[in-house]
């Protein structure tokens, strides 16, 4: 009695571990094509140092212009990394430390600079007239864009970014002004990226580095 199976016509079968390696190596082969392939069509995320913020457009500054009387558009924008802070001209300490931080880290990035516009917000319109704004911000980070707009505009806008402030009377008709000391970063798409406190700023490095992740391919 032939115990071939051959022999009755039916098909003949290996099971043997050169076969099981063998389908092991194709399906391993096909699996990682497919995360290659998934890996590629996958947005490639950035670790930055600040605070990661959803991806959602950057809130529009209505009713503010800036020193030449300009109204500010995004649009205009599109294509450049833009870092907004919040502040006032009679800050007499974190507005300047965070304006030269800033000057320190940009200083790093060579020719990418042309490619990050700095916008200072301000938080007292009664005593940043145009003129007062521009000197302040020439003098401590040149080519920044002051916008400033009515108190009612700057409500608005710094609930809208995210900032806290309040005037604090120091009598004979002198204030000054607490306020979230925070740098925004948004993208060259227009929508916010990530936030700095002042801690994250301190070392100039961190930020230039975050700003060549983003701007170099």
């Amino acid at each position: 009695m032939p115990r071939n199976p051959a022999a009755f016509g039916l098909p003949v079968r290996h099971h043997g571990w050169r076969t099981s390696a063998l389908r092991a190596a194709i399906v391993s082969v096909a699996l990682l094509g497919a995360l290659f392939a998934w890996s590629r069509l996958q947005p490639q995320g950035t670790a930055l140092h600040g605070a990661a913020l959803q991806p959602v457009p950057a809130p529009a500054f209505t009713g503010f212009s800036d020193t030449q009387g300009h109204a500010f558009s995004w649009r205009q924008q599109r294509g450049r990394v833009v870092l907004v802070f919040f502040g006032y001209t009679h800050c007499p300490d974190v507005c300047p430390l965070t304006l030269a931080a800033l000057a320190q880290s940009l200083h790093q990035l060579g020719a990418l600079r042309q490619q990050i516009r700095v916008v200072f917000v301000s938080l007292d319109p009664a005593r940043d007239t145009p003129e007062v704004l521009r000197a302040y911000l020439d003098g401590l980070l040149p080519g920044t864009i002051g916008l400033r707009g009515s108190l009612a505009a700057v409500t608005t806008a710094s609930r809208q970014w995210g900032v806290t402030w309040r005037r604090v009377d120091a009598g004979s008709g002198t204030y000054w002004i607490d306020h979230t000391a925070a740098v925004t970063l948004v993208g060259p798409d227009g929508r916010l990226l990530a936030r700095y406190g002042y801690g994250q700023l301190t070392n100039p490095a961190w930020l230039a580095d975050d700003l060549r992740h983003i701007l170099e391919p």
